[in-house]
């Protein structure tokens, strides 16, 4: 295990690099979640910023603007995909309802064939609040029309009715664990790949690569030594953001969403130990290492919904980060943050991410060989 011991070795050596890097970007997961998560769900429900896009002329959607009007503030808005998304990614409203052309006359002729859409800030509470608020006005508006009433004056009465206003005087540690789970690629693209990379270049020194060469260690053994060397490293350094994830559950990671959210986190990991031997193939100075994974590091996290959230993204911008782990890998975490007792896990959504996720990883290391096998024949 001769390798092995080298690795280890060199591993001790940049241990103070390692460590700044593992307790910098901890610390910033620790702070994303903290103020991510105060942010979003410290409101007063009872009047919030909502924007309403009424494109039907009908008296029922008339009368569910006004209602919604009564109860909170309402944000004038352009009839516009992207202002509407500006609207949310800048707070200007909470929550934006969509009420399309016809909604009216289909809700009066037949209520369960009716559709509304709406765009919200995820993970906030606010959204599920205004939700709802507007199924309790429908629900009852359709108890009155189905009772025989006329419908403008079934409109009226609904709209007697008194929201319930609740005040949460208290953090979701439910998004507080989700935020955290988030802001994972960002960190163990930087910490995994800056930590393995600095090493494995180690050996694509010319003298140290001729010198392992003429060694009596099998080169198969030497890759799997060195295989086993990243591992454990990669391992550590996955554990440390798992015990700062712990702090962050309402339940334990061993419950059914922990699990799911911690084995994600893997095998997101084991795709940054892939990438990591990829680079580790052609690049040989530190400087033009930290400039490459910072730039994947914040490219990927910024299209791939990491900072921004997928909703919000331009749809030619979610066309590319299909083709990305991260993009994945936050999906599973969104899907996750979703579960609740009445909202199962989506399986199948999930084992689609992990699989994808595997699969980059896979590829990732086959590249690295297949690129390392060519530098050494020629």
């Amino acid at each position: 295990m001769l390798n092995l011991k080298h690795f280890l070795k060199i591993l001790n050596y940049h241990k103070a690099t390692i460590f700044l890097f593992v307790a910098l970007f901890a610390g910033l997961n620790i702070f994303f979640a903290e103020t991510g998560g105060d942010g979003l769900e410290a409101f007063t429900p009872a009047e919030v910023n909502i924007g309403i896009i009424n494109r039907d002329s009908h008296p029922i959607s008339d009368g569910l603007a006004d209602y919604l009007g009564s109860l909170h503030n309402i944000v004038p808005l352009e009839d516009d995909l992207d202002a509407m998304k500006d609207a949310l990614f800048f707070w200007d409203a909470w929550y934006i309802l969509i009420i399309d052309q016809g909604f009216g006359e289909t809700f009066e002729r037949d209520p369960g064939s009716a559709a509304l859409h709406n765009m919200k800030i995820p993970g906030s509470t606010v959204g599920f609040h205004i939700d709802n608020q507007i199924d309790n006005y429908l629900l009852t508006l359709r108890a009155y029309l189905t009772a025989g009433f006329e419908t403008d004056r079934a409109i009226a009465l609904s709209g007697r009715n008194e929201s319930i206003n609740v005040s949460v005087l208290h953090r979701d540690r439910n998004y507080g664990a989700s935020f955290y789970f988030q802001v994972l690629p960002f960190a163990f693209m930087s910490v995994l790949v800056l930590s393995l990379t600095t090493v494995l270049m180690v050996y694509k020194k010319e003298e140290v690569s001729k010198r392992m060469d003429i060694s009596a260690t099998p080169a198969l053994q030497r890759k799997t030594q060195l295989m086993v060397g990243c591992i454990v490293c990669s391992v550590a350094i996955w554990l440390v953001f798992m015990v700062g994830a712990h702090f962050f559950s309402p339940q334990p990671l061993t419950s059914t969403v922990g699990s799911l959210r911690v084995l994600n986190s893997l095998v997101f990991a084991a795709v940054c130990v892939s990438l990591a031997f990829l680079l580790g193939q052609f690049i040989k100075k530190a400087i033009v290492l930290v400039a490459v994974v910072q730039i994947l590091g914040l490219g990927l996290s910024f299209v791939s919904g990491v900072f921004v959230p997928q909703e919000m993204l331009a749809d030619s911008v979610l066309a590319v980060a299909r083709f990305t782990p991260a993009y994945w890998y936050i999906r599973v975490t969104n899907m996750l943050s979703t579960v609740s007792p009445v909202i199962p896990v989506d399986r199948g959504a999930y084992l689609q991410g992990i699989g994808i996720q595997l699969g980059f990883a896979v590829a990732l290391f086959a590249v690295a060989l297949a690129f390392g096998r060519e530098k050494r024949t020629s």
